[in-house]
């Protein structure tokens, strides 16, 4: 887990630079908009089909997200398909999700981890 934040930490750190443009143009310091996911994540043992939850997002370039978020999904092991909640750090670049939810499996307490790839489809802008 300490691996993992500090690749984030790291990755938050190294696009900072983008930050510092000047631009004279004036951007919305805040935008809504409605999106959804669909992807896949294969962990050890397992697979799943997710769809995009809630999500906190931070905009590195007009490209590119990063951010945290909750991924229902159809949870399949040893045969046996079910539904479980996962939470995922996830790259967002363009329509391409990249992904690496955590699930919590029994006994309880433990968390088993995955890498997914996903498709972010959005509402039209107008």
């Amino acid at each position: 887990m300490k691996i993992l934040y500090c690749f984030l930490l790291g990755l938050i750190l190294s696009t900072t630079g983008f930050a510092q443009e000047k631009n004279n143009e004036q951007q919305p310091k805040m935008k809504l908009n409605l999106e959804g996911m669909i992807g896949a994540s294969f962990g050890k043992n397992f697979y799943t089909i997710n769809l995009g939850g809630p999500t906190l997002m931070l905009s590195v370039s007009k490209d590119m997200k990063i951010g945290i978020g909750a991924v229902p999904s159809l949870y399949a092991e040893g045969g046996k398909l079910g539904t479980r909640l996962g939470y995922t750090p996830r790259v967002d670049y363009q329509n391409i999700v990249f992904m690496t939810p955590f699930f919590p499996v029994q006994p309880f307490g433990k968390w088993v981890g995955s890498v997914g790839i996903g498709y972010k489809f959005q509402k039209a802008k107008k």
